[in-house]
C-alpha cells in the first residue's frame, strides 16, 4: 500500500483489499429484523414517489431524534439535510470562510475535517482533548471551537457538565460551537439531551448529525445540519447554493433503520456487531507489538497503539496490507503534528463478524507483529 497525504486515499486503497478496515462506515451486515426492510424495497420506493418531501423530512427527522433522546431538536425548524455529513462539513467551512472566522479545531480527528477548512481557507488552530479536563473548559483565541464528540478515533465525549461549561464558556466569549456528532449512537448521548444545553445557553451553534456511521444501508444515509436561530438564515444561504433535497427514499429507507432501532434498541440493532468485533481482536491482539487504547466511548473504531520502537504507523498499515488487511495509520489523525500519530493506526470495528472473524485469523498468522525478541546483555 502506497503512503498517502490524507487518510481518503488510504480508505481508497483499502477498497481492494480482501479485509477493508480502513473507513468507518456501517458496513456490519444485516441482521435478521433488517433483512426484512431490506426485502420491502419496492414497497419503500413506491411510498416515497407517492408522499411529499417534507413528510418524508419531517418523519425522518422526528425518528432520529427520538432515538437520539434529543427531543428539543425533533422539530426545530432550523434544521437542513445533506446527502453526507463530509458535505456538512463543507458547507460550515464555507460559511466559516464567508465569515472570515477562524476556528480551534480538534486533534485527533479524521483528517478530511482540516483539509475541506483548508480549502476553504479558513484559518486552523489545533485543539487537544486534554484542554477539555476539569475545571478548563476549551480554547480561547478563536472564532468558533469545532469538536467531534464522541471522537473518532480516541472515543473522547464530554458528559453533561463539561459539556454545559463549554457550552458557557463559548457563548460568554462570543464563540461559535461546532459539533460533529456523527458517532453519536456508540455513546450514552441519548442520556441527556444536548440541544436543550445548547439553547438554555444561549451559545451559537452548528451541528452535524449523520445516519451512514450507523446503519447498514450501502451508504444510502443522511446527515442533519442543525443549527442556533442566529445563525439558520445564512448556513440556509450557503446549503441553498448546492443542495434542494435528499431523496425522500434514502429518508423512508433510513427511517426504517432507525424505527427498528428503537423497537429492540441500539445495544441488539447496532452495537452488537461492533462489539463482538472489538472483542475478537483485542484477544488477537494480545502478544503482538499493537495494544488497543481504552476509549471513553465503545465507538466503531479502534485506537491502537504500536510498542515496537522500530514501527512506525506507516509501517504497520504497510504490513497488515500485505496480508490482505486495510487500516489507518494514526499519524494523519494529527493534521497539525503527524508525529504525534505515528505510534497508533486505527482499525474499523463495523464489519461482519464472520468476515473479521476471517482476517483475525490472519492477522494471528503474522509474525511480524510479533515482539521481536531481545538479546540479553552479557555481562
Amino acid at each position: 500500500m502506497n503512503r498517502h497525504p490524507n487518510l481518503t486515499r488510504y480508505e481508497r486503497d483499502g477498497l481492494a483489499l480482501e479485509f477493508n478496515l480502513t473507513d468507518g462506515h456501517a458496513r456490519q451486515g444485516q441482521d435478521a429484523a433488517q433483512d426484512e426492510i431490506r426485502c420491502r424495497l419496492p414497497e419503500l420506493y413506491l411510498i416515497s414517489d407517492q408522499s411529499r418531501q417534507l413528510e418524508a423530512e419531517r418523519e425522518f427527522q422526528a425518528a432520529f431524534f427520538e432515538l437520539a433522546g434529543q427531543g428539543t431538536a425533533a422539530t426545530d425548524p432550523h434544521t437542513l439535510l445533506c446527502t453526507s455529513a463530509s458535505l456538512a462539513t463543507d458547507l460550515v467551512a464555507t460559511f466559516l470562510h464567508r465569515r472570515r472566522l477562524s476556528v480551534s479545531l480538534m486533534q485527533p480527528c479524521f483528517d478530511n475535517l482540516a483539509t475541506i477548512m483548508a480549502r476553504r481557507r479558513v484559518r486552523m488552530t489545533p485543539l487537544d482533548e486534554e484542554v477539555f479536563a476539569p475545571p478548563r473548559s476549551g480554547a480561547a483565541g478563536t472564532d468558533a471551537v469545532f469538536l467531534v464528540l464522541p471522537n473518532n478515533p480516541t472515543g473522547f465525549v464530554l458528559d453533561r457538565d463539561g459539556f454545559t461549561r463549554l457550552a458557557r464558556r463559548c457563548a460568554a466569549e462570543g464563540q461559535i460551537l461546532i459539533l460533529d456528532w456523527t458517532f453519536r449512537f456508540f455513546s450514552d448521548l441519548d442520556g441527556w439531551d444536548q440541544y436543550a444545553v445548547l439553547r438554555d445557553t444561549g451559545v451559537s451553534y452548528v451541528c452535524i448529525e449523520d445516519t451512514g456511521k450507523t446503519w447498514p444501508t450501502l451508504d444510502l444515509k443522511c446527515s442533519i445540519l442543525a443549527s442556533s436561530p442566529d445563525l439558520y438564515p445564512e448556513i440556509l444561504e450557503v446549503h441553498n447554493d448546492v443542495l434542494l433535497n435528499v431523496s425522500p427514499f434514502v429518508l423512508r429507507l433510513v427511517r426504517e433503520y432507525i424505527l427498528d432501532s428503537l423497537r429492540r434498541g441500539l445495544d441488539v440493532s447496532v452495537r452488537r456487531p461492533v462489539a463482538v468485533n472489538r472483542a475478537l481482536l483485542r484477544e488477537t491482539l494480545a502478544g503482538t507489538v499493537l495494544t488497543p487504547v481504552p476509549a471513553p466511548a465503545a465507538v466503531s473504531v479502534e485506537w491502537v497503539r504500536i510498542d515496537d520502537p522500530e514501527l512506525d504507523s506507516a509501517d504497520v498499515v504497510e504490513l497488515l496490507a500485505e496480508q490482505g488487511i486495510g487500516i489507518l495509520p494514526g499519524d494523519h489523525f494529527f493534521w497539525a503534528e503527524s508525529a504525534r500519530g505515528r505510534r497508533h493506526v486505527r482499525f474499523a470495528l463495523a464489519r461482519d463478524p464472520r468476515m473479521f472473524a476471517a482476517l483475525c485469523d490472519r492477522i494471528a498468522a503474522a509474525s511480524t507483529l510479533r515482539p521481536v525478541p531481545r538479546r540479553p546483555l552479557v555481562a
